[in-house]
């Protein structure tokens, strides 16, 4: 499955406050490009790998959104693995927007998520 393809998937699992299912799409593709890193060295998949882990560490609430922000923009190859052509602004604002949405609206940190939004009792 492309690597866009589950971002698209992480996204969509935030915004309906399915935390559980972005976490097993984080860990299956940190796995993979694990095991694809193991056979065959790669910046792309090295970029990558960083930001799923700098993914998690934001959802389980170790790092703030702004240090997140700093971490990928570190990254200068992100772009090129997502196959973002013309468009990497973009993606990345509308990504940070939405996780900022998320967290602030489910008030995430993995794994003490209990499902509900902020208000709700």
């Amino acid at each position: 499955m492309p690597i866009i393809s589950d971002m698209e998937i992480i996204k969509s699992a935030l915004i309906y406050g399915d935390i559980r299912d972005a976490f097993s799409v984080i860990s299956n593709r940190k796995r993979l490009v694990q095991l694809s890193l193991k056979y065959q060295k790669s910046s792309k998949m090295d970029d990558f790998k960083s930001f799923l882990t700098s993914l998690e560490d934001l959802l389980k609430g170790e790092i703030s959104l702004s240090d997140f922000r700093k971490k990928v923009s570190s990254l200068p190859g992100l772009g090129a693995t997502l196959d973002l052509t013309g468009e990497t602004d973009e993606y990345f604002e509308s990504l940070y927007y939405l996780l900022e949405l998320a967290i602030d609206r489910y008030d995430i940190r993995y794994p003490a998520y209990d499902g509900k939004r902020c208000d709700d009792k």
